[in-house]
């Protein structure tokens, strides 16, 4: 009976997770042309009215309808900003130029 109810919980989780996650990352993909705290922005409020439709699909005297709710917001701002973070240190130019020959060294005076 217990293996059941963690089986459950785990599908639920999942259930209430994937959307989020699904959300944040299509969201990245779209706002390419924003400006970074424009993206923050609407990210927060993608997540935000995302969580509100789980107010609506979970009965409302449900007792995991804030845990729903706060799982939802977390995953799609989660996800969001993994991705806005992956997006911005692929834009950014790499630290070390990488030579042309690993052994090559540019040559000296020779006066």
């Amino acid at each position: 009976m217990i293996i059941a109810l963690f089986i459950f919980l785990l599908l639920g989780l999942i259930a209430a997770v994937t959307p989020g996650a699904a959300l944040g990352f299509a969201f990245v993909a779209v706002s390419g042309r924003l400006s970074r705290g424009a993206r923050v922005v609407w990210l927060l409020v993608v997540a935000a009215a995302s969580s509100a439709v789980w107010l609506h699909l979970v009965g409302a005297s449900n007792i995991w309808r804030p845990a729903v709710v706060v799982l939802s917001f977390t995953a799609t701002v989660a996800s969001g900003v993994i991705f806005l973070a992956r997006e911005a240190s692929r834009r950014r130019a790499p630290r070390y130029p990488i030579p042309v020959w690993p052994a090559w060294t540019p040559p000296t005076d020779s006066r």
